[in-house]
């Protein structure tokens, strides 16, 4: 029974509690000091914060405090849903916490007779709890879960009502950090490409969504027939190069799919002149910070636009001092770089197909690059790269803003 010494504790305490709760929006190493505020005036042995999947079954990333690390990583790679109380937790509204003594239809000796129990909390002496959804979004499922022990006893009504005023303030402060979190990212990736590049380009998260479009890329992509740029991401008529685009991406961000192919580059028509779409992974900027963030870093795409209006070439005998390639080698790294197929390439210079992919295999071995679309980004970011001026082509300074 939680006395009224304690709620009194809790409501002369709770100012303390919100000014580092909202310090979180900040510094994700505040949620363990939030935590551990939690754990102290509501007389509690533990507590958790669980970053999940929208179907809230799987851990992407948590703070916790006063569970030891390993036990909580046989937690979350199989406990998480062996506990009697999460099926039942699924159908229940979020933004509030559940007291798992009086509110779930599993009783107290049904929890004791449970996997959960006997192969995980009863070494730790987890016996009570208060556990809910407290945020929630088209992507995640936040969770919070309060921990004790069985001679703390069960949450009492009074200590359980103090820690739900609570939730609104922990859900506007988990959405304030998610909302920093992407735009801190999304800035230092814009910044981090706009320096290694002059081609125009998308930053595209890895559930779809646009996260940045340069003004250049803006611009071509109103040029184009039967594409619409839009926060969803880039949105085809045409399913076929919806289809081949989504698996671009994917190939690009989670690996291909088995028993699927996917190359990653669309080549798009706008009148006489092609628009080459080339996917390749986001490098993400180096943190400042060594704090470990709350929210999962979301894998980022970057879509480079090669549009043949601007009539760039590339200087083969440039490229093989740069990289170490032959003249046969920098001919095909060249002409993948400027979209040519290799059976063009082959044709042209009157070798066979295989010769050529051979070729081509050393040229992406010696320049580090696993997909053919990554060494045409590679070829033209470099130096090796002329306009119609014949003159090399300009790159961005380390500081310089992102620019179109």
């Amino acid at each position: 029974m939680v006395t009224q010494a304690r709620l009194n504790d809790f409501e002369q305490q709770q100012s303390q509690l919100l000014q580092t709760l909202y310090q979180t929006t900040l510094e994700s190493a505040a949620w363990d000091t939030f935590l551990r505020q939690l754990v102290t005036i509501s007389g509690s042995r533990s507590a958790r914060i669980l970053v999940m999947d929208r179907q809230a079954e799987k851990v992407l990333n948590s703070s916790k405090v006063n569970i030891d690390d390993d036990e909580h990583r046989r937690y979350v790679a199989h406990y998480v849903n062996r506990c009697p109380w999460r099926p039942e937790l699924k159908q229940k509204l979020p933004g509030r916490l559940y007291n798992t003594h009086s509110d779930f239809s599993c009783d107290q000796q049904a929890f004791y007779r449970s996997e959960f129990f006997n192969d995980w909390a009863r070494h730790l002496d987890i016996e009570h709890g208060l556990c809910g959804t407290v945020f929630q979004d088209s992507h995640y499922a936040v969770q919070l879960l309060v921990q004790r022990t069985g001679g703390q006893g069960a949450f009492d009504l009074g200590i359980t009502q103090r820690i739900n005023q609570l939730i609104p303030h922990v859900r506007q402060a988990l959405q304030l950090s998610r909302q920093i979190t992407r735009e801190q990212t999304r800035q230092g990736l814009a910044l981090r490409v706009s320096e290694q590049s002059f081609m125009p380009y998308l930053l595209v998260d890895g559930h779809g969504s646009l996260s940045y479009a340069c003004p250049r890329a803006r611009e071509i992509l109103t040029r184009l027939p039967g594409v619409e740029l839009t926060a969803q991401g880039l949105q085809f008529q045409c399913r076929h190069q919806q289809r081949r685009f989504c698996l671009s991406l994917q190939s690009v961000l989670k690996g291909p799919v088995a028993g699927q192919s996917a190359d990653s580059s669309l080549t798009l028509i706008n009148g006489a002149l092609p628009v080459r779409l080339l996917v390749a992974p986001a490098e993400a900027p180096t943190a400042a910070s060594t704090c470990r963030e709350l929210w999962p870093s979301s894998a980022v795409a970057t879509v480079f636009i090669q549009d043949s209006a601007e009539q760039l070439w590339v200087d083969e005998c440039r490229l093989s001092q740069l990289f170490g390639l032959t003249p046969a080698e920098a001919r095909v790294a060249a002409g993948v770089a400027m979209g040519q197929e290799l059976r063009t390439l082959a044709d042209l210079g009157g070798q066979s197909l295989h010769t050529l992919r051979t070729q081509l295999k050393v040229a992406m071995r010696k320049t580090g690059v696993c997909r053919q679309a990554e060494l045409a980004v590679l070829v033209l970011r470099s130096a090796a790269l002329r306009d119609r001026y014949d003159d090399v082509v300009p790159r961005v300074q380390s500081g310089s803003v992102p620019f179109g």
